[in-house]
């Protein structure tokens, strides 16, 4: 593999004790190696891009969704239309219904919310088949009926229901997708959770693991389901994201590394990872994203970064920020705004931090560029993450995040709840093999269990 400036070394990363043993990684770096389409015409309405696990109770989100509509469309909330697209789902009216619940909670009228008739599976819990509506996106019927709607909320489950149903095999827009995308121009709403944020930007992530994206690259072949290909598999979306990459479930699942190596094969230059029970709330009249819910939303810049050419994947520079609810960032500019409610922080709460033995754990990015970067006397923090490819041994990655001149982190407390954002941090990934050396420690004396008080 070939890169510019690092040099073959070895270095020790750490130590944990395990009881009577120490586990000790040894690391060789391998050395490294030296957008969407702009619409002609730029939508009126926004888009509530959920990273899933949508929770009823989740006021900011399901406000943000239903004000903007009304907003954008000059309707009231009595008067306001809303179509449920069912077609991810396995269980559609099951999943649709689920969320037609929750608009009414929030004062939606019952006649107003409506399920959108395009599925690819039965529901079992209903008498009528709807696999047998997989062709009603061609239908002037549907499409007639979608041109009605204030807003259109896209369900979770296969995102790649929507593109086999929402496109002709031609790849065209069938009448039901030329019809969202009239009435979204035209100020309607577009919202969706987990798959139905997938489908927002113009390329889509179908499946695939940080440390398979990272290590093997990309598939345009679905390999959802296959335990021996991990690849990052891309595909077609439907493209209402103006620009960038969007994936899903992301700090929960540790999706950066997959996030990263799909932006990197798309040309884009900007990536954005929402995590669940969070929105990224998208504003084409302010050019602005704006973070709501309980979670973040980490945005990933490759402007200036460098990468290798071929796998395992090496990166340079990539800049990385991380928002929380309240804060906006205006992607013409790549300015930020911070809630109010959180200050710069100036004097660090905690002491530097050690390594992440696991960088792609649940919300192990979000620790690692908070609680232990910009609020931690550290200026740099590493982490690992590697799978035993036999006795001992391993490949994986060093992830390096870095302050800089421009690295700025915030803290503070919204409705009693710690809220951090950290801006503008460099990260670097680099190649890495492991060995575990297992070094016994001097045996201590065992006593029974039953003797301890």
């Amino acid at each position: 593999m070939k890169h510019r400036k690092l040099s073959m070394r070895n270095i020790l990363l750490g130590s944990v004790s395990f009881g009577v043993m120490v586990v000790m990684l040894f690391v060789s770096l391998i050395p490294d190696s030296g957008a969407a389409d702009s619409s002609s015409s730029q939508p009126k309405g926004h888009l509530v891009i959920v990273g899933g696990a949508l929770s009823p109770d989740n006021k900011e989100v399901y406000e943000a969704f239903l004000t903007s509509a009304e907003e954008n469309r000059d309707k009231t909330r009595n008067s306001l239309r809303i179509g449920i697209m069912p077609t991810a789902s396995s269980t559609p009216i099951e999943s649709a219904s689920s969320y037609k619940n929750d608009f009414l909670s929030y004062g939606v009228q019952e006649e107003n919310v409506e399920i959108i008739p395009i599925a690819l599976h039965d529901d079992p819990s209903t008498k009528e088949d709807e696999s047998k509506w997989k062709d009603n996106a061609t239908k002037k019927a549907v499409s007639s009926t979608i041109h009605s709607y204030d807003a259109i909320w896209f369900v979770g489950g296969n995102q790649l229901n929507y593109t086999s149903t929402l496109r002709t095999n031609d790849q065209e827009d069938t009448r039901a997708l030329s019809a969202i995308r009239d009435i979204h121009r035209n100020g309607a709403t577009l919202g969706g959770s987990s798959a139905g944020a997938a489908i927002m930007s113009s390329s889509m992530i179908g499946a695939g693991s940080s440390l398979g994206a990272l290590s093997d690259g990309v598939s345009y072949k679905d390999t959802y389901g296959n335990a021996e290909d991990n690849r990052v598999f891309i595909t077609d979306g439907i493209g209402f994201l103006e620009k960038g990459l969007v994936d899903q479930h992301f700090l929960e699942r540790g999706r950066f590394g997959r996030l990263l190596v799909g932006a990197l094969e798309t040309g884009v230059e900007e990536a954005y990872g929402v995590d669940e029970d969070t929105a990224m709330v998208v504003d084409y009249g302010s050019r602005t994203i704006e973070v709501k819910g309980t979670s973040g939303v980490s945005i990933f810049d490759l402007r200036h970064a460098t990468a290798s050419k071929d796998f395992p994947l090496a990166m340079r520079n990539v800049r990385v920020s991380y928002l929380e609810t309240g804060d906006t960032y205006h992607y013409d500019e790549n300015t930020y705004d911070i809630h109010e409610k959180k200050s710069y922080i100036t004097s660090p709460y905690y002491p530097a931090s050690s390594t992440h033995t696991d960088i792609f754990a649940s919300n192990a990015l979000q620790t690692a560029l908070t609680y232990d970067l910009v609020d931690s006397d550290s200026k740099e923090v590493t982490g690992i993450g590697f799978n035993l490819t036999s006795d001992k041994r391993g490949k994986g990655f060093s992830v390096t995040f870095t302050e800089t001149e421009e690295t700025k982190g915030y803290w503070g407390k919204i409705n009693g709840e710690e809220s951090y954002a950290a801006i503008n941090v460099r990260m670097d990934v680099t190649p890495m093999r492991v060995k575990m050396k297992l070094k016994p420690v001097k045996e201590k004396q065992l006593d029974p269990v039953s003797t301890r008080k």
